[in-house]
């Protein structure tokens, strides 16, 4: 696969499920990883992981829906690494953890509403911009917004207002600032899973969807560990320097049924 060896890459919700895996993938290709998330007792545990690959992990404490937070956090980067050069903006309310996705549009409080807009879209926004500062000074990076399949269209089985308006707004973010970036060295990509087993969804919440995503899903199945590893790494790696404001979905044929 492709050699990140010499590149600094920056996962969000590093700590448990997707972010997890991806600070992995990253760095079993060679990348130093700096790994965020609010909950340094678990930052610790990947980092041990991330480390024994035989790379270097900085773990760093980082709500990103403070934007000084996140400032603080790309300066911990800086110090420790000299630069960035991928940024995997993950950090988000996932389903089916989310907590509002039984709740249905009339009935939702606008204070879940702005909790799921906050982490979802307006945290990769700021680390987009803060992160993507660094990138355009030196004029070479790599954005990997993680979306979801429900950024493209809607459940009629589940009310997820504001989990699919958050990801629809996280595509178009995507969209738009490839287009901004297009001509500065930095490519903006978004990468938009189906429905995935992981630590952060548990297993009972998957096993309590199961007929439902066989019934969705072409392969009749969710994602497995690790079957996203190689898209985060191709949109991550120098060889991908034409790909930008590319939406890629992997989700088991699920938008094709």
């Amino acid at each position: 696969m492709f050699d990140l060896t010499g590149n600094v890459a920056v996962v969000t919700g590093a700590s448990v499920g997707l972010g997890r895996q991806f600070a992995l993938a990253l760095a079993r290709q060679g990348a130093d990883v700096a790994i965020l998330a609010r909950r340094k007792e678990k930052l610790a545990e990947v980092a041990k992981e991330v480390e024994a690959l035989g790379v270097r992990c900085l773990p760093v404490g980082c709500d990103v829906t403070d934007v000084a937070q996140v400032q603080n956090a790309v300066q911990a980067v800086l110090d420790a690494f000299g630069t960035v050069d991928i940024l995997v903006n993950n950090a988000g309310i996932t389903l089916p953890a989310c907590p509002v996705e039984d709740i249905p549009l009339e009935e939702l409080p606008e204070e879940e509403w702005r909790k799921v807009l906050s982490l979802d879209l307006d945290g990769s926004f700021y680390c987009m911009k803060h992160f993507g500062k660094v990138m355009l000074e030196k004029g070479y990076g790599r954005v990997i917004n993680i979306a979801s399949i429900l950024g493209k269209g809607g459940l009629k089985e589940l009310p997820v207002i504001a989990y699919a308006s958050a990801k629809g707004g996280v595509i178009n973010m995507t969209r738009q600032a490839a287009i901004e970036w297009a001509t500065r060295g930095v490519t903006v990509n978004a990468l938009c899973p189906g429905f995935f087993a992981s630590e952060s969804n548990g297993p009972e919440a998957m096993e309590s969807m199961n007929d439902f995503i066989c019934n969705r899903s072409a392969m009749c199945r969710p994602g497995k560990e690790g079957e996203l590893d190689s898209s985060i790494v191709f949109l991550a790696a120098r060889e991908s320097s034409y790909v930008t404001a590319a939406i890629l979905t992997c989700d088991g044929g699920w938008t094709a049924v």
